[in-house]
């Protein structure tokens, strides 16, 4: 996106450091999604990502000042309770240097775990073979990622075999086994197909995905950018999960393959769901002709619409 800086997360995404516009407002029910968002990063100890979101929320106006004095107070909170100036502004310059100092502080914060927990990492792996809710298996995951321990990578590939996975819980365990440092060819079954991937293939964050892939969150980006500047975060959170939700499968083997017109298609179909979950709804637009979508192309706008909605409602779900 143009002047703005990006920030990858740990998860992949990426989050901007600067707001896309001056004077941007959002609307309730943004906010709302937003408070989720942080307390399910906050659940999960997903430090860097919530330090990353308070600042987009301080960079805008949520038209209640109670909310940004909240945020600022969480904000400072989180960066007087991590240790160092691993969240200090300055520490941001560029995405490479945030990986590395959150991975840093991820491993000794566990590495001091397990050196005073004998048992720490057998009830990880517990905790991840039979997580009853998303929130503590991601919470599982997240720290086995970075566990220096002989019996977490057979745990994890014997783990991600679960056919019984959820697609989006999947994609994470693949992602988890390349910073891991595996290497090979792993059969999973996604919707009763068995299909074998290689770990090392697995997209860390969005510069990892295919070019027409990348393409269709960038249409949506230039086409709000100036009707609905804070869709632009809210549009590259839904489509990693939506990526993550389709790894592996027939439909993310379509998206890497699309033309120029299946990606408008596509980026119409992201924009109206986007519109949808944020705005209670959007029906007065006509998506297809902002995206200029003719009848040849008419057929893929409808799966588009049903695929994201299916993705919307299994996230939910989960």
């Amino acid at each position: 996106m143009k002047g703005v800086a990006a920030i990858t997360n740990e998860n992949g995404g990426d989050y901007d450091r600067k707001p896309p516009k001056d004077n941007v407002i959002l609307f309730p029910k943004t906010v709302d999604y937003y408070q989720i968002q942080l307390t399910r990063m906050l659940e999960t100890e997903r430090y860097g990502d919530a330090v990353e979101l308070l600042r987009f929320l301080l960079s805008v106006d949520s038209g209640d000042p109670r909310n940004h004095q909240e945020w600022e107070a969480l904000l400072s909170w989180m960066q007087n309770m991590l240790p160092g100036s691993e969240f200090d502004e300055d520490a941001f310059g560029k995405s490479e240097d945030r990986e590395v100092t959150e991975e840093d502080l991820l491993r000794s914060s566990i590495h001091m775990k397990k050196t005073e927990d004998s048992e720490y990492v057998n009830r990880l792996i517990t905790a991840l073979q039979s997580g009853t809710s998303a929130e503590k298996i991601f919470l599982a995951l997240g720290q086995l990622t970075y566990v220096d321990h002989p019996a977490v990578t057979p745990a994890l590939l014997e783990w991600a075999r679960n056919p019984k996975l959820h697609p989006y819980i999947l994609f994470n365990a693949l992602q988890a086994l390349k910073r891991r440092g595996v290497k090979g060819e792993l059969l999973i079954r996604y919707q009763n197909v068995d299909s074998e991937v290689q770990i090392e293939d697995t997209p860390l964050s969005l510069e990892d995905y295919p070019e027409t892939i990348v393409a269709v969150l960038m249409r949506v980006q230039e086409k709000s950018e100036v009707g609905d500047p804070t869709l632009a975060y809210f549009a590259e959170h839904t489509w990693h999960e939506f990526l993550s939700f389709s790894y592996a499968s027939p439909l993310y083997e379509r998206l890497a393959h699309l033309d120029t017109e299946g990606v408008d298609v596509w980026a119409a179909a992201l924009h109206h769901t986007l519109n949808t979950l944020i705005h209670a709804g959007a029906d007065h637009i006509d998506y297809r002709e902002i995206y200029v979508i003719t009848d040849d192309y008419l057929l893929e706008w409808k799966q588009a619409n049903q695929a994201l909605e299916t993705f919307v409602r299994l996230r939910n779900e989960s």
